[in-house]
């Protein structure tokens, strides 16, 4: 009482500083020292019991916590303070580095949506140290997980001593550490605790964090993309002039079309695999050009077997000697006439594979719907006719007919090229409904008079505009002649013994075999095309201007994988600002995750040989032991045993 009586002396109001200003407290005196910058703190006679011996009751105890100070900071007499720079001082001082964690983990966030604004939408960049976005990202979300689960783990310790401000069991202090250093310490703290305590969203962030760096690794993908970087060119053919004069084909030597179109069919028949349309001029491999319209060569065939008639009656044994001639009438009329070498009832010579005659022009409307094209051509094939003879089958059996034709058209091109592959598509085809003229007689006197020019003029239902494309007569009258006397012709075998040398047509020889006809009529209407397109007979307004592409990778940016790792740092950030508001409402001290205030403020009211020394009875006895953390006896804070 003597000592209560020498505080008394320096009596004065109790500061409004919480918990002081509870009733509780209500007694407390406080003065101030001759010394301007110390205070004297006493606690009041009051709160000890009449039966305490003079120690503090417990029953007036309250479990408090404040905020931690070193000794080696606190004077003598210590003053909680009251003014609000002085509070913020040590507001700042207890938390300022959570806050700078949670500071840099939005700048580490920042500069990654900095970077990906940077280079969304572009080539891939030559960054310092030529070190990719993907490692700038991996280190910026590095830093920002890193210094946000550090605040985070910060405030699940701070949070543990808030939750012994109750009793609980001695155990849980384990749960608390193990939550603020894992994943899985904090799936057993969710376990453990109210799933509406604020250490439950600390404990979800922590375990939500180990996705952080996968999220942050999909941000990024690298598409690919045409981007224009300069012209194409690829050509048209508005007309086909070999500047050929109709005089000079009555008299004088035919030597057909110049030696770059007999080139273009010869290669249809000879190599027919590999002919190819006009080549655009594309530099970068990778080139698109607008519609456009080009005279060009079309063809049509169809197979007329059924159609066909035989005319010649089978002779007899004994007439079935020397040369016997085979009639066939195709359809439209057209009569086809064959000669084959008997010897002894037997075919010595005859057509044993192919046949081709040129047709008149008229028959093409009936059957092909053409009218005069530039070449009407009928193709019969006998095959196995060794057999047939030998069967007796020679004259009865009918050979396959083809009727086909070549005729100048008009092609709608879409032209593309990708990766160097040029891909040449005819959208649309029309030709004249008149036709090609009718040629005259080549190498006969006047025999070219009346050849016209070829003109195809746009029929009423084709859709574009009045382009009208031209075959000047000579060169007309000289394609047309070549073309019917190189394509005609007959490929016969011999069966026996013949006196003499047969040297067959060339084209026969390669056409000899062929099945698939409308392919190759096909083949060499593109050939003869891509002659009539070659730049070298082109003039330069018939150019088609396209554009030049070429493929670049770019770095496209998927905002929506940012959104995880962004709402856990708004968590993180709440999660801090609402513990730190409890620490404060309470007035706690801020001691954290540091191991000094176990070592300070250790277990009482728990002998030492009850615990033993392995760690198996330590977490036993925990399980059974619950403490609260308030003042002992002493008046220093301790985890008290409660039984």
């Amino acid at each position: 009482m003597a000592e209560a009586g020498k505080y008394n002396a320096y009596a004065s109001t109790p500061p409004a500083y919480p918990p002081y200003s509870s009733p509780n407290y209500s007694s407390r005196k406080w003065a101030r020292s001759p010394s301007s910058s110390t205070f004297h703190e006493d606690f009041s006679p009051s709160l000890v019991g009449p039966h305490s011996g003079g120690q503090p009751n417990k029953q007036f105890i309250e479990p408090l916590i404040r905020e931690y100070e070193p000794s080696f900071h606190r004077p003598p007499s210590f003053h909680r303070p009251t003014r609000i720079p002085e509070r913020l001082a040590i507001f700042l001082y207890n938390w300022w580095l959570c806050i700078l964690s949670i500071v840099t983990s939005i700048l580490g966030l920042a500069a990654i949506v900095i970077l990906l604004a940077f280079v969304d939408n572009r080539t891939l960049p030559k960054l310092p140290f030529s070190i990719t976005v993907n490692t700038y990202i991996s280190f910026f979300a590095t830093i920002a997980k890193a210094t946000m689960l550090f605040a985070v783990a910060e405030s699940l310790s701070q949070l543990k001593w808030l939750w012994f401000r109750q009793p609980r069991m001695l155990d849980e202090i384990q749960t608390f550490d193990d939550a603020s250093r894992g994943p899985m310490g904090a799936a057993k703290l969710i376990i453990q605790t109210s799933a509406f305590h604020l250490a439950t969203l600390g404990s979800l962030i922590t375990i939500l964090s180990l996705v952080m760096d996968p999220f942050a690794q999909q941000i990024l993908s690298y598409p690919e993309r045409i981007i224009q970087v300069g012209t194409a060119s690829v050509t048209k053919a508005q007309a086909y002039d070999e500047q050929v004069d109709l005089s000079t084909l009555d008299s004088g030597l035919l030597d057909g079309p110049d030696w770059g179109m007999k080139a273009a069919v010869f290669n249809g028949i000879f190599s027919w695999q590999t002919v190819q349309d006009v080549r655009p001029v594309c530099d970068t491999g990778n080139c698109t050009f607008p519609l456009f319209d080009s005279l060009a060569i079309c063809s049509k065939c169809k197979n007329v077997t059924n159609d066909v008639v035989n005319n010649t009656p089978q002779p007899t044994l004994n007439a079935m000697r020397g040369v016997q001639n085979l009639s066939y009438t195709l359809p439209g009329g057209a009569h086809i006439n064959f000669s084959a070498l008997f010897q002894e009832g037997n075919l010595a010579v005859g057509p044993s594979t192919i046949s081709t005659t040129v047709l008149p022009a008229n028959l093409s409307k009936e059957e092909l719907e053409l009218q005069d094209p530039l070449l009407m051509l009928a193709v019969l094939q006998f095959p196995n006719v060794q057999e047939q003879a030998a069967q007796g089958n020679y004259w009865s059996s009918l050979p396959v007919t083809q009727e086909c034709a070549l005729y100048f058209c008009v092609n709608t091109y879409n032209i593309s090229v990708l990766n160097n592959v040029v891909n040449t598509t005819a959208i649309s085809s029309w030709t004249s409904d008149t036709g090609t003229p009718t040629v005259g007689g080549a190498l006969q006197l006047n025999g070219m008079e009346g050849t016209e020019d070829a003109v195809l003029q746009r029929p009423s239902t084709a859709e574009g505009g009045n382009d009208t494309y031209t075959i000047p007569a000579g060169t007309l009258a000289t394609l047309k002649s070549w073309l019917n006397q190189t394509l005609q012709g007959t490929y016969n075998t011999s069966f026996s013994v013949f006196n003499g040398t047969a040297w067959p047509n060339d084209a026969m020889q390669a056409l000899d075999g062929t099945t698939d006809w409308g392919k190759l009529m096909s083949t060499i209407a593109t050939a003869m095309t891509s002659y009539i397109r070659s730049p070298d007979e082109i003039a330069s307004e018939n150019v088609i201007n396209g554009i030049s592409q070429k493929v670049e990778t770019y770095i496209h940016v998927k905002w929506s994988w940012l959104g995880l790792p962004v709402g856990l740092l708004g968590l993180s950030i709440v999660f801090l600002v609402a513990t730190m508001m409890k620490n404060e409402r309470r007035r706690a001290m801020a001691w954290k995750s540091s191991s000094l205030a176990l070592l300070f403020h250790g277990l009482e009211g728990v002998g030492k040989g009850e615990a033993g020394e392995g760690l198996g009875q330590m977490q036993e006895l925990a399980k059974r032991t619950r403490v609260v953390l308030t003042r002992g006896d002493d008046g220093e804070w301790k985890l008290i045993n409660t039984g």
